[in-house]
Protein backbone atom coordinates (compact mmCIF):
# COMPACT_ATOMS: atom_id res chain seq x y z
CA UNK A 1 0.00 0.00 0.00
CA UNK A 2 1.17 3.65 -1.09
CA UNK A 3 1.75 6.12 1.99
CA UNK A 4 -1.22 8.37 0.76
CA UNK A 5 -3.63 5.80 1.24
CA UNK A 6 -2.26 4.40 4.59
CA UNK A 7 -2.55 8.14 5.62
CA UNK A 8 -6.23 8.35 4.47
CA UNK A 9 -6.99 4.98 6.26
CA UNK A 10 -5.44 5.90 9.48
CA UNK A 11 -7.55 9.89 9.55
CA UNK A 12 -10.52 7.85 8.66
CA UNK A 13 -10.44 5.26 11.72
CA UNK A 14 -8.85 7.77 14.12
CA UNK A 15 -12.24 9.77 12.85
CA UNK A 16 -14.07 7.04 14.15
CA UNK A 17 -12.69 6.11 17.12
CA UNK A 18 -12.68 9.58 18.23
CA UNK A 19 -17.03 10.35 16.86
CA UNK A 20 -17.66 6.54 18.25
CA UNK A 21 -15.75 6.94 22.03
CA UNK A 22 -17.90 8.69 25.02
CA UNK A 23 -15.94 11.85 25.99
CA UNK A 24 -17.90 12.97 28.62
CA UNK A 25 -18.57 11.75 31.75
CA UNK A 26 -22.23 12.41 32.37
CA UNK A 27 -25.09 12.32 30.60
CA UNK A 28 -25.37 15.60 29.82
CA UNK A 29 -22.25 17.73 29.93
CA UNK A 30 -23.78 21.23 29.61
CA UNK A 31 -26.05 20.67 32.43
CA UNK A 32 -26.71 23.45 35.26
CA UNK A 33 -25.46 21.25 38.86
CA UNK A 34 -28.47 19.69 39.80
CA UNK A 35 -31.18 21.99 41.07
CA UNK A 36 -33.29 19.96 43.69
CA UNK A 37 -36.73 19.39 42.06
CA UNK A 38 -40.13 21.06 43.60
CA UNK A 39 -43.16 19.37 43.08
CA UNK A 40 -45.62 22.12 43.12
CA UNK A 41 -49.34 21.09 43.79
CA UNK A 42 -51.68 22.00 41.21
CA UNK A 43 -53.33 24.59 42.81
CA UNK A 44 -50.11 26.67 43.39
CA UNK A 45 -50.15 29.87 41.99
CA UNK A 46 -48.83 33.62 42.28
CA UNK A 47 -45.59 35.26 41.10
CA UNK A 48 -42.58 35.65 43.54
CA UNK A 49 -39.38 37.01 42.80
CA UNK A 50 -36.19 34.85 44.00
CA UNK A 51 -33.23 36.04 45.25
CA UNK A 52 -30.54 37.79 43.92
CA UNK A 53 -27.63 35.66 43.07
CA UNK A 54 -23.92 37.86 42.53
CA UNK A 55 -22.00 35.91 40.29
CA UNK A 56 -18.39 36.91 38.87
CA UNK A 57 -20.10 39.11 36.20
CA UNK A 58 -22.60 40.55 38.05
CA UNK A 59 -26.35 39.96 40.04
CA UNK A 60 -28.56 37.30 38.11
CA UNK A 61 -32.29 37.32 39.48
CA UNK A 62 -35.73 36.32 38.13
CA UNK A 63 -39.74 36.70 38.68
CA UNK A 64 -41.36 33.64 38.15
CA UNK A 65 -45.21 33.21 37.55
CA UNK A 66 -47.37 29.93 38.67
CA UNK A 67 -50.58 28.96 37.61
CA UNK A 68 -52.14 26.02 38.39
CA UNK A 69 -48.93 24.36 39.33
CA UNK A 70 -47.43 25.24 35.58
CA UNK A 71 -44.47 27.34 35.69
CA UNK A 72 -46.20 30.25 32.94
CA UNK A 73 -43.47 32.98 32.97
CA UNK A 74 -39.78 33.68 33.95
CA UNK A 75 -38.38 37.15 33.69
CA UNK A 76 -35.09 38.19 34.39
CA UNK A 77 -35.40 40.96 36.42
CA UNK A 78 -31.20 41.44 36.97
CA UNK A 79 -28.78 40.23 34.63
CA UNK A 80 -24.95 41.23 34.09
CA UNK A 81 -24.23 44.34 32.03
CA UNK A 82 -22.03 46.47 30.32
CA UNK A 83 -19.79 45.35 27.48
CA UNK A 84 -19.28 42.16 26.94
CA UNK A 85 -21.33 41.01 30.43
CA UNK A 86 -24.19 43.06 29.11
CA UNK A 87 -23.87 41.25 25.31
CA UNK A 88 -23.73 37.58 26.83
CA UNK A 89 -26.77 38.81 28.73
CA UNK A 90 -28.69 39.97 26.16
CA UNK A 91 -28.00 36.63 24.05
CA UNK A 92 -29.00 34.46 26.79
CA UNK A 93 -31.60 35.29 28.58
CA UNK A 94 -33.99 34.53 26.23
CA UNK A 95 -32.14 31.07 25.89
CA UNK A 96 -32.56 30.34 29.50
CA UNK A 97 -36.22 31.16 29.92
CA UNK A 98 -37.19 29.00 27.08
CA UNK A 99 -35.02 26.15 29.18
CA UNK A 100 -36.76 26.83 32.14
CA UNK A 101 -40.27 27.11 30.67
CA UNK A 102 -40.02 23.61 29.15
CA UNK A 103 -38.25 21.75 31.88
CA UNK A 104 -40.56 23.24 33.72
CA UNK A 105 -38.20 23.99 36.80
CA UNK A 106 -34.43 24.88 37.79
CA UNK A 107 -32.93 21.78 35.68
CA UNK A 108 -31.88 23.97 32.68
CA UNK A 109 -29.00 24.05 30.20
CA UNK A 110 -26.05 26.21 30.51
CA UNK A 111 -25.60 28.42 27.82
CA UNK A 112 -22.45 28.04 26.24
CA UNK A 113 -20.11 31.39 27.36
CA UNK A 114 -22.65 32.20 29.84
CA UNK A 115 -21.86 29.67 32.63
CA UNK A 116 -21.73 32.23 35.55
CA UNK A 117 -25.11 33.56 34.26
CA UNK A 118 -27.09 30.41 34.20
CA UNK A 119 -25.69 28.56 37.18
CA UNK A 120 -27.42 32.36 38.52
CA UNK A 121 -30.48 31.83 37.07
CA UNK A 122 -31.07 28.70 37.68
CA UNK A 123 -30.26 29.00 41.47
CA UNK A 124 -32.45 32.45 41.87
CA UNK A 125 -35.22 30.27 39.66
CA UNK A 126 -35.22 27.35 42.39
CA UNK A 127 -35.70 29.15 45.19
CA UNK A 128 -38.34 31.19 43.65
CA UNK A 129 -40.35 27.44 43.30
CA UNK A 130 -39.50 26.63 46.48
CA UNK A 131 -41.51 29.53 47.59
CA UNK A 132 -43.82 28.89 46.18
CA UNK A 133 -44.08 25.72 46.94
CA UNK A 134 -43.85 26.07 50.40
CA UNK A 135 -47.84 26.68 52.50
CA UNK A 136 -47.89 29.56 54.11
CA UNK A 137 -49.26 33.60 53.81
CA UNK A 138 -49.52 35.06 50.68
CA UNK A 139 -47.68 38.38 50.44
CA UNK A 140 -48.86 41.05 48.08
CA UNK A 141 -44.90 42.82 47.89
CA UNK A 142 -43.06 42.33 44.78
CA UNK A 143 -39.85 41.49 46.82
CA UNK A 144 -37.00 38.88 46.92
CA UNK A 145 -38.58 35.62 48.31
CA UNK A 146 -42.51 37.55 48.27
CA UNK A 147 -45.30 35.82 46.77
CA UNK A 148 -48.48 37.64 44.55
CA UNK A 149 -51.15 36.07 43.84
Amino acid sequence: MNRPALDTAGTALGLLLLLGGKAATSADPLAVPEQSSVALAPTAQGVVTGPRIDTRYGPVQVTVTVKHGQLTDVQAVALPTGGKSGSISDYSAPILRREALAAQGAGIHAVSGATYTSEGYASSLQAALDQLAQPGPVASSGQAGQVRP
